[in-house]
């Protein structure tokens, strides 16, 4: 199961209701960033992404 590179957080993406947020409904975000396909958590921690993956990429 992929994680949020921004919190660590597990992303399941074939069931998002199943994700650690229990008390949250959503589709989790995805981006693709430099030839990988990263899984957020929300979309504010997309965003947080989007402004500098460099932070965030290994």
């Amino acid at each position: 199961m992929p994680t949020c590179p921004v919190c660590g957080m597990a992303v399941d993406r074939t069931n998002p209701a199943e994700t650690d947020y229990q008390d949250e409904e959503y589709a989790p975000a995805t981006m693709e960033y430099e030839g990988e396909t990263y899984y957020f958590c929300s979309t504010e921690h997309e965003q947080e992404f989007r402004n500098g993956p460099e932070e965030y990429v290994e």
